[in-house]
């Protein structure tokens, strides 16, 4: 016969499950209400870009067959999709600031603003930074918005306390879907992408989609710890975000002197894996590969083979540490670089220069140049022609990365492509086409024609470029 549970235990039980019933509804509701309190804060972006469009029959009498002009490029209209949140009302100014993703509103010729009462204004950038991705753009005072604002003004947390682990909730238009929450867990700290050296974002698998881009991702106290930027391609899962920190002093740079300043000490470092952490006997650190001459490093007398250790007593085990160390202060900063030299610590004092000031391409500025561009540009090497299959070509480089809606992007180049010529130049490497774009920028070309190979056939397109500053 079976054994019949016991008055007893079956109360146990019965407790156990409707307290653990509860817990959950009780959960629930607090989620709810997070939700409810921080989706008024957050908005959706539309923007409208010009974009330019390789025209195939180019230079070919088959275009006048069909009557298209014998022109390279042809414009179109391209509408966007992205969002953003409320971070600030400024009553002196009048003007309600949002903050969002650089590459929502990069280009845009028109920027409108739904928040979620309904009202839609017309936005200006205030300002913009390509190597972290964050915007700051802001509204007048207009149909009441600034009382809607004042009341919806998300607070932003820390993100320097955040753990993997944490629960985390996404909020956006994705795919045009407003006011969608997805939920997750923050997956990994300090991640690195490509063009975007010293920034650390947060991964997450909260679902993102297009259109989450430049909302808020918030912890569970209804604090924006992160703005969603990014995900993998064909990948599930992996998202990315800003750290809010970060995005705090880009906002602050942005409103202080009008654009992000960042700084430089003119060297080249690579990782220090174990075995070369064995050899220079060190155990963390970073090392000095090479040193720019006449750069701050090398004035400080800072050399190759040097293991940086420290940046203001902060110790240093990873490159995009000592990116962050030295790029988040404004030119002209002294810093004390620690560095072991032949099993010493040696302490220098090194004066940083503007991050922008480089002429030459470096692999100081290489990321700098990918960022700017939405563009990645390899040598071709037999692994890479076994790997990608390239066609044999007499000289060029291969396309590895084109970030969508990107400068490169919109000039139409894709993955996979081999740019052949810039402005009918052989490019052989990797900094012979980023020194020919300088070239253009420096000289205020509005754009540099490219010779394409894609596949067995080759093409010509044109890629604006942006204009020096003087």
């Amino acid at each position: 016969m079976k054994k019949l549970l016991s008055p007893a235990l079956f109360l146990l039980i019965l407790f156990q499950l409707s307290f653990a019933t509860s817990l959950m509804q009780q959960l629930e509701q607090e989620r709810i209400h997070l939700v409810e309190k921080v989706s008024p804060g957050v908005a959706t972006i539309f923007t409208i870009k010009e974009v330019k469009i390789a025209n195939p029959f180019a230079g070919n009498p088959f275009g006048d067959f069909f009557g298209i002009p014998n022109v390279p490029e042809f414009k179109q209209r391209q509408e966007g999709l992205g969002s953003g949140f409320i971070v600030k009302v400024d009553k002196e100014k009048k003007k309600v600031y949002l903050l969002t993703n650089n590459h929502v509103v990069e280009n845009a010729q028109n920027i409108k603003v739904q928040f979620k009462n309904g009202t839609v204004l017309d936005a200006k950038i205030v300002g913009t930074d390509k190597l972290s991705d964050v915007a700051l753009i802001a509204v007048p005072f207009k149909e009441g918005i600034e009382k809607f604002a004042e009341e919806h003004v998300l607070k932003l947390g820390d993100s320097d306390k955040l753990k993997p682990g944490m629960t985390v909730i996404a909020i956006g238009s994705p795919l045009g879907l407003k006011g969608t929450v997805t939920m997750g867990i923050i997956s990994a700290l300090n991640r690195e992408i490509p063009g975007h050296p010293g920034e650390g974002f947060i991964q997450t698998d909260a679902a993102i989609n297009p259109g989450n881009s430049g909302g808020p991702l918030i912890n569970l106290n209804g604090e924006v710890i992160g703005i969603n930027t990014a995900i993998i391609m064909g990948a599930q899962g992996l998202g990315f975000a800003v750290p809010i920190n970060h995005a705090k002093w880009v906002m602050e740079q942005v409103l202080k002197y009008g654009k992000v300043k960042r700084s430089k000490i003119g060297v080249v470092i690579q990782p220090l894996t174990p075995e070369l952490a064995k050899h220079f006997g060190v155990k963390k650190g970073v090392l000095v590969a090479q040193v720019m001459k006449g750069g701050p490093a090398d004035k400080a007398g800072i050399k190759p083979g040097d293991i940086i250790v420290a940046v203001n007593g902060k110790p240093v085990s990873k490159i995009i540490e000592l990116q962050k160390y030295v790029m988040r202060n404004p030119p002209g900063t002294e810093l004390k670089i620690t560095v072991v030299r032949d099993g010493k610590k040696i302490d220098f004092s090194v004066k940083t220069t503007s991050w922008e000031e480089e002429t030459e391409v470096s692999e100081g500025n290489l990321h700098q140049m990918e960022a700017k561009y939405g563009l990645i540009v390899k040598d071709i090497t037999p692994n890479l022609v076994e790997r990608y299959r390239i066609p044999k070509v007499p000289y060029g480089v291969f396309v590895l990365g084109v970030k969508y809606g990107s400068i490169a992007d919109e000039a139409g180049i894709r993955t996979g492509d081999v740019i052949l010529t810039v402005n009918k130049k052989p490019v052989k490497t990797v900094r012979d086409f980023w020194k020919e774009i300088k070239k253009a920028e420096k000289k205020g070309a509005d754009s540099v024609l490219l010779f394409i190979r894609r596949g067995d056939a080759t093409i010509y397109t044109v890629m604006p470029v942006i204009k020096s500053k003087k």
